[in-house]
């Protein structure tokens, strides 16, 4: 018998232990897995997040940016495991949604260095692939912290390092890499003392260890698909840590829902979450998310026409997208009865394609006119938001925000949108600040500037200040000075019954955020913003504004503003229709 077995060998009865290798399907169908693995528990990876916000967006994220890793493979050419481990980096690159997204781009990149030139993969290149997959994305961030999913890469890659010395085989090897970074994601509270608060593991770091639980089922020759029911629930303050080990697998032999179905709807006054409610009984996986103007519309159904009858009810239906997630699967049957690799890479006539996976064809810069020396893309969600920065002087506003975080490449078509020599980018969200930096990456004929604005406010005082026909290290200057002396403050609600920062929190119970750190709490949404507000306002302030979402009328925002003025009448106080959703107000003191 061979040394080396696929994936076919072990669907027909041949046994994986003792393998020593992964060639590219193997390797390929790993990552898929890993993917679908992922995309089945996003939305518990979602929930743990350190405060009880509605916007959790971690295994989004996560899930958004290996689906575009999962998509370039189906382009690469090559016949090695590193084409293909190539081309992941370079889809993943350019999906990257926030921090979490960014870090894992920069893992499955390291990765792709470290097994460079291979045909395929033994434990020894799995080891050395994993210890600069935890370098690579440790540099990528400016202050590394520990407790995080780079201590999960990191204790991954010393497990691999240890099974080589053990010479295991590659099968004993992955699952004692998923043992050994089960157990270091459960040591993440004891690191950070946010999530022991909490009663959480990093989130990031649990969204690996699904994408690594199922790598090996792949390699163990298990198949994953997508299922119905969430795998856990999640747990409480006293059990969280240990929620991941209590998860239930369900065997599935075949798809329950087979069309994966994606498309804009542009309408007025779209009701989110009623139309969230009403797709739920077509299918799964249903993801809505946008503004009341244009919702992007993502489910997993049986009967795509259906969904589009039903949505298209409520506006006008763009950028329809129908994917038979059967057919995809059966591709990589194709690829194994070829027995060369994955397929290559075709254009819309079925011819092959000329670019090879991992070429930077896809980032070509698109002809531009120079007509100014610098130009603003702004990252925002909500229509009166929007219009605010662009009212500012934004050239190109990017949607997207802490609910849906805009991914490298769309930053990248903004910044090709701007008629400039050098661009700003304003991410205004602490998790877009990464995505903003890898922009430059890709624009390599463009100064890009990012301004680490890390909220709506902070993106606003850095317009007042934008001189468009001064340079970009004039406008960074003043920029940087004058977020500085912005406060923002946000109301929301809770998801879940928890205990942070001295609060005891039950669930849709509204929560006030000062510059990320909860500082107000109770059952009314007003009160709550008229405490969290005090502890804004400082000596220095002159002027309080409240931006209010597409859940408050304007009279409720007005009465708000108006007791604001009474307790301080020597400010000013300005009211603004943000449209934003999730967070009823955003708050700021200047």
């Amino acid at each position: 018998m061979s040394e080396r077995m696929s994936v076919s060998d072990r669907r027909q009865g041949v046994n994986p232990l003792g393998r020593s290798l992964l060639d590219a399907e193997d390797f390929a169908r790993a990552i898929a897995a890993g993917t679908e693995w992922l995309g089945a528990n996003k939305e518990l990876v979602n929930a743990l997040n350190v405060f009880p916000v509605p916007d959790g967006d971690t295994g989004t994220n996560m899930h958004l940016t290996l689906l575009a890793a999962e998509r370039e493979i189906s382009k690469a050419q090559g016949k090695t495991l590193s084409d293909v481990a190539e081309a992941v980096a370079l889809g993943s690159l350019m999906g990257a949604r926030g921090n979490s997204g960014v870090i894992l781009s920069q893992l499955l990149r390291g990765f792709a260095k470290g097994v460079e030139g291979k045909r395929s993969l033994d434990v020894a290149g799995l080891a050395r692939g994993l210890q600069v997959a935890a370098s690579m994305a440790y540099k990528a961030v400016m202050k590394p912290v520990e407790g995080t999913m780079l201590t999960v890469a990191r204790g991954a890659a010393r497990s691999a390092a240890e099974c080589r010395r053990l010479e295991l085989d590659i099968v004993s090897a992955v699952e004692k890499i998923l043992k050994d970074s089960q157990e270091t994601l459960d040591r993440t509270p004891e690191m950070l003392p946010a999530l022991k608060e909490a009663g959480v593991v990093d989130a990031g770091g649990q969204g690996l260890v699904f994408f690594w639980e199922g790598f090996v089922k792949s390699v163990r020759g298990e198949t994953v698909v997508a299922r119905r029911e969430p795998l856990v629930v999640v747990p409480g303050k006293a059990d969280a840590v240990t929620a991941a080990r209590k998860v239930k697998e369900v065997a599935v032999e075949d798809l329950k829902f087979r069309y994966c179905t994606e498309f804009l709807v542009k309408g007025k006054r779209l009701p989110l979450d009623t139309l969230r409610q009403d797709l739920a009984r077509f299918g799964d996986c249903v993801l809505v998310v946008g503004t009341s103007d244009v919702a992007k519309i993502h489910v997993h159904t049986n009967h795509p026409g259906k969904v589009l009858e039903h949505c298209i009810r409520m506006g006008e239906l763009h950028e329809i997208e129908i994917d038979n997630m059967a057919y995809q699967h059966d591709e990589f049957e194709e690829a194994r009865l070829e027995r060369a690799g994955l397929a290559p890479a075709r254009d819309d006539e079925g011819e092959v394609a000329e670019v090879k996976a991992g070429s930077k064809g896809a980032a070509n810069p698109k002809e531009r006119k120079i007509e100014k020396p610098v130009g603003v893309v702004a990252v925002a969600i909500g229509e009166g938001l929007s219009a605010i920065l662009k009212s500012l002087g934004a050239d190109v506003v990017v949607e997207g925000g802490q609910t849906m975080n805009p991914s490298i490449e769309e930053l990248r078509d903004a910044v090709y949108e701007v008629s400039a020599k050098s661009v700003i980018i304003l991410p205004n969200n602490g998790n877009v600040i990464l995505t903003a930096d890898k922009v430059k990456e890709l624009t390599p004929d463009i100064d890009i500037v990012v301004i680490p604005t890390k909220t709506i406010p902070q993106g606003v005082a850095a317009l007042v200040t934008y001189n468009p026909i001064a340079d970009a290290k004039s406008n960074q200057e003043s920029m940087k000075g004058m977020i500085s002396q912005v406060s923002t403050g946000e109301v929301t609600y809770a998801v879940r019954a928890s205990n942070v920062n001295g609060f005891t929190i039950d669930e849709k119970d509204f929560i006030g955020i000062k510059d990320g750190e909860l500082c107000s709490a109770g059952k009314d949404r007003n009160e709550v913003a008229m405490n969290l507000v005090s502890q804004m306002v400082d000596a220095d302030a002159s002027l309080i504004t409240i931006y209010h979402g597409e859940e408050v009328h304007s009279e409720d925002a007005n009465r708000l503003a108006e007791r604001l003025a009474d307790i301080y009448p020597y400010l000013e106080v300005e009211v603004h229709y943000g449209g934003q959703p999730i967070y009823y107000y955003i708050i700021s003191t200047e």
